[in-house]
Order: C-alpha cells, then sequence, then structure tokens
C-alpha cells in the first residue's frame, strides 16, 4: 500500500501516520500471540514496542513495555470502529478486581497501570 493511503487511513483514526498505526498493528498482534499461547500478560515485556501518541498528555505516563499502554490503545481504537461497544467498561471493571496476593510479588504496577487512569477521558 503506498504511503499517502497508509496516511489516510491512519488520519481516519485520529492517527498522524502510516507508520504510526501499522506499529500500533504490529505491537497489538504481538500481545494476541501473547495471550493466544497462554503467556502471562501481568509480567510480559512487549518486545514490538510503540512510541507513545503525542495527543493526550495522560499516555506519557505510560510505560510502553508493558501491557497496558497497548490495551489503552486498543480503547483508542475501539472507540472509533465501534463506539457502542462495553468493552472499556469490562476492562475497568477487570482492573478493579486485579489480584494481588498477599506477598504482593505481583502488583498492577508490574501491567503498567498508573494511577488515576480510570478517570482518563480515554476511559469515560
Amino acid at each position: 500500500m503506498n504511503i499517502k493511503d497508509q496516511d489516510a487511513i491512519a488520519a481516519s483514526y485520529g492517527l498522524g501516520t502510516g507508520r504510526e498505526l501499522e506499529q500500533w498493528l504490529r505491537s497489538l498482534s504481538y500481545l494476541r500471540n501473547v495471550a493466544a499461547h497462554h503467556s502471562r500478560m501481568w509480567n510480559v515485556n512487549v518486545l514490538e514496542l510503540s512510541p507513545a501518541p503525542q495527543f493526550d498528555q495522560n499516555w506519557q505516563s505510560l510505560a510502553n513495555a508493558r501491557p497496558f499502554m497497548y490495551f489503552c490503545i486498543m480503547r483508542f481504537l475501539l472507540a472509533r470502529i465501534s463506539p457502542n461497544s462495553s468493552w472499556g467498561e469490562r476492562f475497568k471493571a477487570l482492573m478493579a478486581e486485579f489480584p494481588v496476593p498477599a506477598n504482593k510479588a505481583v502488583t498492577a504496577t508490574d501491567f503498567g497501570l498508573v494511577q488515576g487512569w480510570e478517570g482518563w477521558p480515554l476511559w469515560t
């Protein structure tokens, strides 16, 4: 696909360039493969890194090697593809129940969650 067409598709999703969308899709594909092979999602290091988008300051606080940033990307894209989807609300409910073992060996921070993310415009 030529770059002009890639950029046009990316613009329809509110992104700057087709290369940005391409990298997002690569990262999401990587996480899909992690999940499909029943690997743990909470501590995975994302190898297909995408830069945080510049259009929202909240994103700058996210670690792009942690899964939560890519769940934000999913939410961003899904809000445009299927605005009536309840996926975002179900994700928030699931994260509210994030199990933390007694020894605190695993925390929500390991997943990439940051304080106050639930109140971001992306998730409301």
